[in-house]
């Protein structure tokens, strides 16, 4: 219809315009068709123009109701989220007029059961430390207030929630808004991990362990406070680099640590044994003997991954194993001198018949024996000198060997290397006194007192023997226990041996080297 009127419109201009360019007949016919044709076209033309603008109207109210409908929907999603979280609206006095089925399902109460409660008492709420008031100043402050707080639900079970009050504005003014989610499981967790934290610290100071983590591009260090500690510094005070690191360990270990370090960027394991020195609790330097255990880990492509390791404090194992290694070559040493003792005790001895020569041999062996479970008590760290005196003379001695015999000097701990060498030397003594001297009279004593004199270096001991056979003097030949204490104590301890045949007994005087003979001196004196 509008394309059709149109087109009437434009024949009759086409006839109403003159060929020759004058008004003759052509107006004359011309015109009716010129005004016919616009009649006929306004009307449509204009229809037209109404019929697009309501078109164009349509569209934009479709659209309109189109983001009206996406608008409600919106509200109404987040009413219905709005509903399941725990929601409650509150007077200020805190009665709850709202109770969203999110609060029914964390707190236990139906709405019904909490709508016109005060929600607090109903709650059994405990604030954080401020209270009520910080957080009711907070909320007229700032119209807000976010914090953790700790509710009761229904039977009384504990609830921690994160918090967050809203003050409300215009009607109703003066309420709030409380929403509040669940943290129970999380301050569960954080509590868990706090003490696994602090029970991880604890072993760690306690195994002497201190865990570490190298970046090898940046190449950066990063220390627990228990690393720094095993290292005897602060934490601040630590090195962050490779290098800083090596500075801490003992100079002929470093290239050791620096190749397992660069080792591990290889084959992703890295392991190491040290020494570091560091400040000991007397002021001075201390050495320690470090364990380090580690592995590379992952990096993003094209990168190499941190490396994450421990260092722990091993030196009491380490000094345990070269103990063990001392004490196996100290063992062997000392059974193969013990059996050359007993070559020499048994090439030496002499006897008038077998018999006696059992019975001799028996005796030095023995004095051998005792003094191997001395330091076998003592873990070959040496000999009590007393417990020494009394094991080889209590079998010559019986049930009154305690009041024939006079024993006083001070602590000593007689070293592994000079225990057996004296202990055979007292045996000898101890058998010539019970054979020859006071031990072989019912009324003999003797007295066995000894010094350390330490400016000196000197062990001194006396043997003095009393009320045996008395004596006329030394005797006409050297008899093989005197030869074997003169060899024992000038050619395997290295001192100084002497005797005097005084007429009430034998008295027999021995300086040994002390730091030879002896490892350890005690203050105090020994009856």
């Amino acid at each position: 219809m509008i394309a059709f009127a149109a087109m009437a419109g434009l024949l009759a201009l086409f006839f109403a315009v003159p060929i020759a360019g004058t008004l003759e007949t052509s107006e004359m016919i011309g015109l009716p068709i010129l005004w016919g044709g616009l009649a006929l076209a306004a009307p449509t033309l204009l229809g037209a123009g109404v019929l697009h603008r309501a078109r164009l109207r349509e569209k934009t109210l479709q659209r309109e109701k189109a983001a009206l409908e996406e608008r409600l929907q919106t509200v109404a999603d987040l009413s219905h989220a709005f509903e399941l979280s725990a929601v409650m609206l509150r007077d200020a006095d805190g009665t709850i007029r709202h109770w969203s089925a999110g609060c029914e399902r964390l707190f236990g109460f139906t709405a019904a059961e909490a709508i016109g409660q005060r929600a607090h008492e109903l709650l059994g709420t405990r604030f954080p430390d401020g209270g009520r008031r910080a957080a009711q100043d907070s909320l007229l402050g700032s119209g807000e207030w976010q914090g953790e707080l700790r509710h009761r639900r229904r039977g009384g079970l504990p609830v921690v929630v994160a918090a967050h009050w809203i003050l409300r504005h215009g009607t109703n003014a003066g309420a709030v808004v409380e929403v509040h989610a669940d943290a129970t499981e999380l301050k569960a967790t954080e509590a868990a991990l706090r003490a696994g934290e602090a029970r991880l610290r604890l072993a760690q100071e306690v195994a002497g362990i201190g865990t570490w983590e190298w970046d090898p591009e940046a190449d950066r260090f990063l220390w627990s406070p228990e690393h720094s500690t095993l290292f005897g510094g602060a934490a601040a005070a630590m090195p962050v680099t490779l290098e800083g690191f090596l500075g801490l360990v003992h100079p002929d270990d470093r290239a050791a640590v620096r190749a397992g370090a660069w080792r591990a960027l290889e084959s992703g394991e890295y392991e190491a044994e040290f020494r570091i020195i560091r400040p000991g609790r007397d002021g001075g330097d201390e050495m320690r003997w470090l364990l380090g255990r580690g592995r590379r880990m992952p990096g993003p492509a094209g990168r190499v991954g941190p490396i994450l390791g421990v260092h722990m404090d091993f030196t009491a194992r380490k000094e345990a194993e070269e103990r063990q290694s001392l004490l196996m070559r100290e063992v062997d040493h000392r059974a193969k001198n013990a059996l050359a003792v007993v070559q020499a005790v048994l090439r030496l001895t002499k006897a008038d018949n077998a018999q006696e020569f059992g019975r001799a041999i028996e005796g030095r062996v023995a004095a051998l024996a005792r003094a191997q479970t001395l330091l076998t008590e003592s873990r070959w760290m040496g000999a009590d000198l007393n417990a020494m005196l009394r094991g080889e003379l209590d079998p010559f001695l019986g049930n009154a060997g305690s009041t024939r015999v006079i024993l006083d000097g001070p602590p000593l701990t007689v070293s592994p290397m000079a225990a057996q060498p004296l202990s055979i030397t007292l045996h000898e003594l101890a058998t010539n006194a019970a054979k020859y001297g006071s031990l072989s009279a019912p009324g003999g004593t003797l007295e066995l007192r000894w010094s350390a004199d330490p400016a000196h270096d000197r062990l001194r001991l006396r043997w003095a023997e009393s009320g045996g056979p008395p004596l006329a003097g030394p005797p006409r030949g050297r008899g093989f226990g005197s030869r074997v204490i003169r060899t024992t104590i000038h050619d395997q301890l290295g001192g100084e041996v002497s005797f005097e045949w005084q007429p009430t007994g034998l008295v027999c005087l021995m300086e040994l080297p002390l730091g030879r003979v002896v490892t350890r001196a005690e203050s105090g004196r020994r009856a």
